[in-house]
C-alpha cells in the first residue's frame, strides 16, 4: 500500500516562513501549480520582515505578451502600498506564468526589465522575480555569462 503523500492546508502554508531562494521557489510552485502555470499571468504574494505570508494572493489575468507600460506601473505602485501599509519591512513575490517550457526567453526578460523599473520608480521591495510554467518554476533572471 502507497503511503498517503501530506498536503499542507493553507493554513499551514501561510504559518511557514519563507527565507531561502529555494524556499521561495518552493512556495510559488506549491501556489502556481502546472494547470494555474499554462494562463499568461502575474502573480503577486507577500512576505512579512520575518518571511511570513500574507493571505494575499493577487492574480492578475490575461497579461500581455509585451510588457505594458501602465499595467507595470500599476503592479508596481500596488506593491509598494501593500508592503509600506501592510507588511512594513516586507516585499513582494512577483511571478509571470505562461504556458512552455521553464526556460527563460527574451520575452520574459522583457517583462524582467520592466518589472524592476517599475519597482525601483515606485520604490517597491521584491524578494524574487520568478517564472512558472506547466514544466516547473524557476527564478527569472537573465542567464549568468
Amino acid at each position: 500500500m502507497d503511503d498517503p503523500v501530506y498536503v499542507p492546508s493553507a493554513s499551514d502554508l501561510l504559518a511557514t516562513p519563507v527565507r531561502t531562494d529555494a524556499e521561495v521557489l518552493a512556495r510559488v510552485s506549491s501556489i502556481v501549480d502546472a494547470a494555474a502555470a499554462a494562463a499568461r499571468r502575474l502573480w503577486l504574494f507577500f512576505l512579512d520582515h520575518d518571511g511570513i505570508q500574507s493571505s494575499v494572493l493577487v492574480p492578475i489575468d490575461d497579461i500581455p505578451e509585451f510588457p505594458d507600460s501602465q499595467l507595470v506601473g500599476n503592479v508596481s505602485y500596488i506593491v509598494s502600498q501593500v508592503v509600506s501599509d501592510d507588511e512594513p519591512g516586507g516585499s513582494a513575490v512577483i511571478t509571470l506564468s505562461r504556458p512552455g517550457l521553464a526556460v527563460v526567453s527574451e520575452m520574459d526578460l522583457n517583462w524582467l526589465r520592466a518589472l524592476r523599473r517599475g519597482a525601483k520608480k515606485h520604490q517597491s521591495k521584491i524578494r524574487m522575480f520568478c517564472l512558472a510554467t506547466p514544466d516547473g518554476v524557476l527564478e527569472l533572471s537573465p542567464p549568468r555569462r
